[in-house]
């Protein structure tokens, strides 16, 4: 069997989903995330749970019953504020087995099982239906897939997928808005990330210079 692991490209600074090994030592990789950091970061978690409760206050003054979507839930901390809004029920979307393993248990222990359904899949393969992963579409949209350039985890096509097949038309997003920053800079050594320069080195004979081979200059990289 095999599981998706995301990682960190250091040439294109992405994160990207690779598969592993059933027997790889996921522990390793949840100890290694960032995960520790966001549970931590209280003005997020704040911030994040402020626009959860307008969300459901929203909803429920429609007087509709507050469905939320949680896509890459993580420790499920964002569906657990969800349902403590006042939530009717959250369906939490983790793809990473191990977290969502740890989410179950996190959420049982927290007595909210009878209100969120941990669902281990990637949020482009839940269904919905009687005989699906949610029986009818959400209203709220809960989402944390932003890393520091804000779409690198590949937010924009969640966040479309789930629009077009997940989530009722005019649904709450939390969050709905936001944006880029960007400036120019000139750095040779930022450069240097995606080009090799020539190395200068201090030997018995002096200093010599070791040029990369052209060819290193127009390989795309592995297939």
């Amino acid at each position: 069997m095999k599981i998706f692991c995301s990682r960190a490209n250091p040439t294109t600074g992405s994160v990207e989903w690779l598969e592993e090994d059933e027997h790889y030592d996921y522990h390793q990789e949840i100890a290694r995330s960032s995960y520790a950091d966001m549970l931590h970061d209280k003005d997020r978690n704040v911030k994040y749970y402020q626009g959860i409760r307008v969300a459901v206050s929203r909803v429920k003054d429609r007087g509709q019953k507050a469905l939320v979507l949680d896509i890459g839930t993580g420790t499920g901390l964002l569906s657990m504020m969800a349902v403590t809004a006042g939530a009717d029920f959250c369906y939490a979307i983790e793809v990473f087995k191990p977290m969502a393993d740890a989410a179950v248990k996190i959420v049982e222990k927290n007595g909210f099982s009878d209100k969120i359904k941990v669902i281990n899949k990637h949020s482009t393969e839940v269904t919905i239906g009687p005989e699906g992963d949610m029986p009818c579409r959400a209203n709220i949209l809960v989402t944390e897939l932003f890393d520091t350039e804000l779409i690198g985890e590949g937010a924009l096509p969640s966040y479309e997928h789930a629009h077009r097949h997940l989530v009722e038309e005019n649904c709450e997003a939390v969050p709905h808005r936001a944006t880029v920053y960007a400036q120019l800079v000139e750095s040779r050594r930022m450069w240097s990330w995606n080009k090799l320069f020539p190395i200068h080195v201090q030997t018995s004979l002096g200093e010599q210079v070791i040029v990369p081979p052209m060819d290193l200059e127009s390989c795309p990289g592995a297939p």
